[in-house]
């Protein structure tokens, strides 16, 4: 899910990490932000596909996830392949690893543009907000102004749909009008943790 932000400069001293590895302490587990809508839900007449549901269920949980640092949620496990969230909770301790922090400051804004269901498995393309991050320098949500075009891969699982891969096209698109849902609280982008912070399943 790295394209929802850049991948490099991020760098924030782990001043909090270094105390952390020294001291041995754990940190009190962070609450799940509930997810509030800031003109309305989604709408669109793809919505209603449970393919398209399932890309937004997955990317909610996994931007909660984040958030909290915990990869271990029902949410998360009902919506995304276990390799998916394997891949996901490892970049995040990587990225912990090389002194860079980020979280996102809500579900990433998308605009759902087509299915192509065959068989047990659809490909789900959206129009997808560019860097949709928050670090130690972008500490507010950004406007979603620019847009690229990104296709899932989903899964049917029994009667689960889980989202296993993402692909980024080089095509840009309009991403204007788009919903756009934020955490509430907001997670403080300031925060330094640990790799070993990052819960994994």
């Amino acid at each position: 899910m790295q394209y929802r932000r850049r991948l490099m400069g991020l760098t924030v001293v782990g001043i909090a990490t270094i105390g952390l590895a020294l001291t041995g302490c754990t940190p009190a587990a962070i609450e799940p932000p509930s997810v509030s809508w800031q003109s309305g839900e989604p709408s669109g007449e793809l919505e209603s596909s449970p393919w398209v549901q399932a890309v937004r269920a997955s990317d909610t949980a996994l931007s909660i996830a984040a958030f909290t640092r915990d990869y271990t949620s029902d949410e998360l496990q009902d919506t995304t392949t276990a390799a998916a969230i394997d891949a996901a909770a490892q970049w995040q301790r990587d990225e912990a690893k090389a002194d860079r922090f980020f979280t996102y400051p809500g579900p990433v804004p998308m605009i759902p543009l087509s299915v192509d269901e065959e068989g047990g498995e659809a490909l789900v393309t959206v129009c997808q907000a560019q860097d949709w991050y928050l670090d130690a320098d972008r500490t507010s949500a950004p406007e979603p102004t620019s847009g690229r075009e990104v296709v899932y891969r989903v899964i049917r699982d029994d009667d689960t749909h889980l989202v296993e891969t993402d692909s980024v096209t080089t095509k840009d698109c309009d991403i204007a009008g788009a919903s756009v849902a934020l955490f509430d609280p907001q997670p403080d982008p300031t925060e330094t943790y640990s790799p070993d912070d990052v819960k994994v399943p």
